[in-house]
Formats: C-alpha cells, structure tokens, sequence
C-alpha cells in the first residue's frame, strides 16, 4: 500500500514509500500517558531550581513556542526520514533482453530449383524463403536475431542483434554460391550451438532451412544429434521443396519429385532432440504459415516493460532531525547553566 501521490510536473511525483510510519507520530504523547505513574510515596529527587527554570524558560520563549518545540520537531523529522521520502521521475522504457533466435539459411546449389510460386509466379526456393523469412524477422520485434549461411561450409553473416532491418535485408541479398555449392547442414548446427553457448540468454531458438541431407562438412550426423541433444538451445528445422513437379524432356513430360534429397528423418531427430518441431514447407504458403506458428510456439512479448527512476531524500530529514536535537541539547545546556544557583 502505497500514500497518495502529489503531483509536481507532468509525471514526476514525490511520495513516503513507508508512509505509513507517520502515523507514529503521537506515540510520545500515548507512552506518556498509558505508562503508570511513579508512585508518590518515593521520596522525589531535589531540584531546588526545577521550578526556577521552567518559570524562566516560559518567559523567555515568544508566545507558544516552549521547550517542547524542539523535541516535536525532532521526533517529525525522524519519522520522516523513517518513511523513505523520494523524487520519483518520469517512466523510463526498459529494453530486455528477451529471446535470441539465430536462423541458419541453406544456400547450396539444389535451393534455386523453381518448384516454387510466389505472388502467383513460379519462383525458385531461395526466391520464396528471402521474401518470407526477411518479413519474419521484421515481425520479431523485441528478440535478438542472428544469420547463419551455410553450403560447402557454415559462417555467421549477421551477429545476433536487435537491428532486425539489417538482419532482414541480409535475408534478402544472401546469393547461392557465398558458400560454395554443397549442404554442409552439420556444420551450420555445430556453429548455431557454439554460437549461443558463448551468450547468457535464457531462450536461445534455431531456425534451420533447408531442401537437402548433409553432404559435406566436419560435422557428421550423428554429431550433430549428440550437439543437439547435449545443449540446451532449441532448434526447429524446416524442410523446403515441392514433392511434385513437371519436367519436359525428349519423352515429352514426366513428373519428379524434387525433393528426394531432403532428409526428413533426420530433421526430425535434430528438432526431437533439442525440444524444437519439424516442419515442412511444399510451397510458399506453406512456409509462410510456418512462420505463424512459430509465432505462437515462440511468443513475441508484446508488453513494454518500464521503471520510475526513485531519488532517496530521506538524508535531509535525517539531517534536520540531528540539527533540532543538537539545537535543543544546546539551549537547555545554556539556559541550565545560566540559571544555576
């Protein structure tokens, strides 16, 4: 429970965090009078002149101030200074940090098969995932993310960060061949962990896509599967490529399936190994509605978090109170000595 506050200026108040302790400020008076009184029959102690002196005081103190003055105002400045008086300012927007997602984009040879549409036009893999996955990052307002490349090998093209726009353009301009022409998938799965195992971040999510099987790199699959189940970083992984397609040859047209290559068993284990899903995107639609879900499986945080800046004030009353009880033990020193007998 908190006192009411004053408002001074636009947002920023003062207020008691204990206001409360306040209320103490009759407990003098009460102890006072509760407590019971000494007993007559005691011989009481000699002070000839006691009487002397607060006959004295009484006429030298103006109107209503009185000896006691001193004491009130003492006792009022500690119970102010007990109460914790502070300057709170204005709301101030705290950035956390909040989920961190490193995304990992196959880049070999087999991602510019045109077995895709997009905007209703025949488009290769790489066409359809930069347009969908460049809108994906921009929407994760909020989380960290990161650009993983990979083909004859894995390297990082964008660090994890909060510039999404950056991020997101990255998505777009990356070309098949930065990275050679084959699918080194358990190179990119061993950087995206030891990336994430040099941060701090409690969430730390993996996209992975792709339209092919391990072919080449260091990391080997079954590596690969003991490095997803012995961290703890969530991988989803995204198989890409139509299962149907017409191919026009000699023999006139015959139907493919060009994605014969994707390893979909595997993707599976990666994902079932690390806590994450598998998903398989067909067409453009598709992946775009991977994306939703991963929206609802990994929630952005739409709240802004925000803290009140507090300023302590309770050293000046404190201060006060140190003053008027010095100031008191000096006028009754003096007033003592100057009436002594």
């Amino acid at each position: 429970m908190r006192c009411p506050q004053v408002i001074l200026r636009r947002q920023k108040v003062f207020e008691f965090a204990w206001w409360w302790i306040l209320l103490l400020f009759p407990l003098p008076w009460l102890v006072r009078h509760l407590t019971p009184v000494a007993s007559k029959q005691r011989t009481p102690l000699p002070l000839p002149n006691a009487a002397r002196l607060i006959q004295a005081s009484n006429h030298q103190l103006p109107g209503s101030v009185r000896l006691w003055l001193l004491p009130v105002l003492t006792w009022l400045a500690l119970l102010s200074a007990l109460a914790q008086p502070q300057w709170v300012g204005e709301p101030v927007t705290l950035q956390e940090e909040r989920r961190e997602i490193m995304i990992a984009l196959d880049l070999s040879a087999s991602m510019q098969a045109d077995d895709m549409t997009l905007n209703g036009r025949q488009a290769t893999r790489l066409e359809a995932a930069h347009h969908i996955l460049a809108d994906f990052i921009e929407r994760r307002k909020g989380d960290r993310v990161g650009l993983i490349v990979y083909a004859d090998s894995a390297y990082v093209y964008a660090p994890i960060t909060r510039d999404l726009n950056t991020v997101a353009q990255l998505a777009r301009e990356a070309q098949i061949g930065l990275a050679g022409q084959r699918t080194a998938l358990g190179d990119a799965i061993g950087l995206s962990i030891r990336y994430f195992t040099e941060r701090e971040s409690e969430e730390q999510v993996v996209l992975m896509l792709t339209d092919g099987m391990i072919n080449t790199g260091v990391i080997n699959a079954e590596e690969a599967l003991h490095l997803a189940s012995s961290h703890d970083v969530k991988i989803h992984t995204i198989g890409i490529g139509s299962e149907e397609m017409v191919v026009r040859g000699i023999f006139g047209e015959r139907r493919i399936n060009p994605s014969a290559d994707l390893d979909e068993v595997f993707l599976n284990q990666i994902a079932e190994a690390s806590g994450g899903q598998y998903f398989r995107a067909r067409n453009s639609a598709e992946m775009e509605q991977i994306y939703r879900l991963i929206d609802q499986i990994e929630p952005i945080q739409d709240e802004e978090n925000s803290m009140r800046p507090r300023k302590a004030l309770f050293h000046w009353p404190l201060a006060l109170a140190f003053v008027l009880a010095l100031l008191h033990l000096c006028s009754m020193t003096v007033l003592s000595g100057g009436r002594r007998v």
